[in-house]
């Protein structure tokens, strides 16, 4: 089979609209392939792109935009490869562009004019600003479709995995080994980030995000500044649920082990409830981290599209919680807070309280203990990648383990209230205590009274 001339590899991040819209306006044939690389949670949509009888391959990678595009070039078999941003549509002749660059083996890459979607005077002032760039500098960004060969692409290693100026560092490493093409021809790039920021605010940020590149400062610094300062749809703040599918028998064992009924109506309200309380934490961007991998479809189903859902990733819980964290830091967020899907009357409050520890210089690290000995809530405002080994999990020694783990690392710890989660029926009984909430649990509970005999247990107060 013979190759095809060129690869379009598209790297996406809960964009799947955008992408839709820029590959409807895409003219490809026998010469082209497109590889979407999905940085978020599975997709239904996506499934429906990759079936419709276009060339084109989804896969899947952690979050990153130079991880994900170099995600798809490893797997591409183009002799060229063109990086198209989902919000950046390619005119209709960019083929001929490439076999002009393609026939001068001086030429290792190159990009394409930039041009906005916008008829605002502003627009044309940074069109041209770009197009001096461009030309004193001969330094192209990702949102002209850089495009390089693929023998050029391996002989610099691809694309750094930074958080930021990923592609200004592969165009000047580019440079070193051969000769760019910049063709006069424009891609249209969405002019909507500017029209949210403002035209000049995100242009002087722009510059001076480039400036202290320059200068040398790390891009995961600038990275953090950038988000701290930009009014972008990625708060600085994540709350995550981490879920099991209600459908899956794996989960809940020691509950539901006492249960003589159908217990997935149980988990799913359990789950609903958690949610429900969760969304009221209305600083943080909620997530669902989920498994197995293959239940998206239910969790969207579920969910009906909110909160945003990431695949858990890992064996053990550890592993799983490590690269949640992991995952929305390379996102952008600054704080991160993770609950349990089994906290049906999780009190809102507890949840604010640990985002305002986070907000404190000292406090890299909060806690929510649980009544048995783990914890119901873990936050960090920086990856702590070792603080998730030789965890004893499912025992009450998982609290007393991570403190010593945190303070093995140095690190100072702030406690939320103490709470509970559902892991046993005496539990669940102490959830129909607490009337009204929990509502999709308590009745539940309602419709089997047989387990209604209660113990003793604590009288929860509430603060929701």
């Amino acid at each position: 089979m013979t190759p095809p001339f060129v690869s379009i590899i598209v790297p996406i991040l809960d964009d799947t609209q955008s992408l839709c819209r820029a590959l409807s306006a895409l003219e490809t044939g026998p010469e082209t392939e497109i590889l979407v690389v999905n940085g978020a949670a599975p997709d239904s949509r996506l499934d429906v792109l990759a079936a419709n009888g276009r060339d084109l391959r989804l896969l899947s990678s952690p979050p990153g935009r130079g991880r994900q595009m170099n995600v798809g070039a490893w797997s591409a078999h183009g002799r060229w490869f063109v990086f198209l941003h989902a919000d950046t549509r390619l005119p209709p002749n960019w083929l001929d562009e490439l076999r002009h660059a393609d026939r001068d083996p001086s030429i290792v890459g190159g990009s394409f004019r930039f041009q906005l979607d916008s008829d605002a005077w502003p627009a044309r002032c940074i069109e041209r600003g770009v197009r001096w760039r461009v030309r004193w500098l001969d330094l192209a960004y990702g949102d002209q479709a850089l495009f390089v060969r693929r023998e050029a692409f391996q002989a610099i290693g691809g694309y750094r995995e930074w958080p930021f100026m990923e592609d200004v560092d592969f165009v000047r490493r580019l440079r070193q080994i051969g000769r760019l093409y910049h063709s006069p021809v424009p891609v249209v790039t969405s002019a909507r980030r500017w029209e949210r920021d403002g035209w000049w605010r995100r242009s002087a940020e722009n510059i001076a995000l480039q400036v202290l590149f320059f200068a040398g400062t790390p891009p995961a610094w600038l990275a953090r500044w950038y988000l701290a300062r930009a009014d972008t749809h990625v708060s600085r703040e994540a709350l995550v649920v981490m879920a099991r599918a209600p459908s899956n028998a794996n989960g809940k064992s020691r509950l539901t082990r006492d249960l003589p009924h159908d217990h997935v109506p149980l988990r799913r309200a359990m789950l609903l409830d958690t949610l429900e309380a969760a969304a009221r934490v209305s600083r943080a961007d909620l997530f669902v981290a989920f498994e197995p991998v293959g239940a998206a479809v239910e969790f969207q189903s579920l969910t009906g599209g909110s909160p945003r859902l990431i695949a858990q990733r890992g064996g053990s819980l550890g592993d799983r919680m490590r690269n949640v964290f992991a995952d929305l830091f390379a996102r952008g967020y600054s704080r991160i807070v993770v609950v349990g899907s089994d906290l049906p009357t999780l009190p809102p409050a507890y949840v604010e309280q640990a985002f305002d520890q986070l907000c404190k210089r000292n406090n890299p690290l909060v806690i929510g203990p649980a009544e048995d000995g783990g914890y119901y809530l873990i936050g960090q405002r920086a990856l702590s990648a070792e603080l998730f080994d030789s965890i004893p999990w499912s025992t009450p020694d998982v609290l007393a383990a991570t403190l010593r783990a945190a303070k093995r690392l140095s690190l100072r710890v702030s406690l939320a209230p103490q709470w509970y989660d559902v892991d046993a029926l005496d539990d669940l009984r102490r959830v129909a205590n607490e009337m009204p909430a929990a509502p999709r649990t308590c009745s539940w509970i309602a419709t089997h009274r047989e387990l209604a005999a209660a113990p003793d247990v604590p009288e929860a107060t509430c603060p929701i």
